[in-house]
């Protein structure tokens, strides 16, 4: 009896063994296969994300299979990692990122456009209130006009009413934002 329960436990152990070794194999032999993309799929990839590296591209959908994946792990992500060095046009790729990254760093660049944005922060302020024509409304004290009382808001059936109450709640909000501006400089 103590015989055949040892050579079930043997049996048994060099069972569990091959299947170690054997499971390993096959999982390195698909991780390390990889498949190769068809142009389509690169080519709408690199359609809607031009500025990803076609070399990351290649092989995130080498991996994948699928190209609804990689889109999706850009938008999540916000960008595709880089193939191993090995990969072909990985040096391609590393290369264009190096050179992006340099171009979104170099100081002239970034002073440059601090000072667009600024420009275009101070002008627009002032643009919406000459768009909308509030320049009379921006100095009296009170911003609802004479004689209106804020109302709840309701659904009207008139469409002209319902613009109207639109573009009159537009400019609350934008003298709002002008005073609350106007308040923080004076801080």
């Amino acid at each position: 009896m103590n015989d055949v329960v040892g050579g079930l436990f043997a049996l048994v152990t060099l069972w569990v063994i091959v299947r170690i070794i054997g499971g390993e194999a096959a999982r390195q032999t698909n991780g390390s296969a990889l498949t190769q993309p068809s142009p389509e799929a690169v080519q709408a990839v690199r359609s809607m994300f031009p500025d990803i590296p076609e070399a990351s591209i290649r092989y995130d959908l080498s991996l994948s299979g699928n190209a609804e994946v990689t889109c999706e792990k850009i938008l999540q992500q916000g960008y595709l990692p880089l193939p191993p060095p090995d990969f072909p046009g990985a040096d391609e790729a590393r290369q264009a990122v190096s050179e992006e990254y340099q171009r979104r760093q170099t100081p002239s660049t970034s002073a440059a456009a601090t000072a667009t944005a600024a420009k275009t922060a101070s002008s627009s302020s002032s643009n919406l209130i000459s768009r909308f024509h509030l320049e009379s409304r921006l100095q009296e004290p009170h911003t609802t006009p004479k004689g209106k009382e804020p109302a709840a808001v309701a659904w009207s059936p008139n469409a002209q009413d319902r613009q109207q109450s639109l573009q009159e709640r537009k400019a609350q909000m934008i003298l709002q934002a002008r005073k609350r501006l106007e308040e923080r400089r004076s801080k």
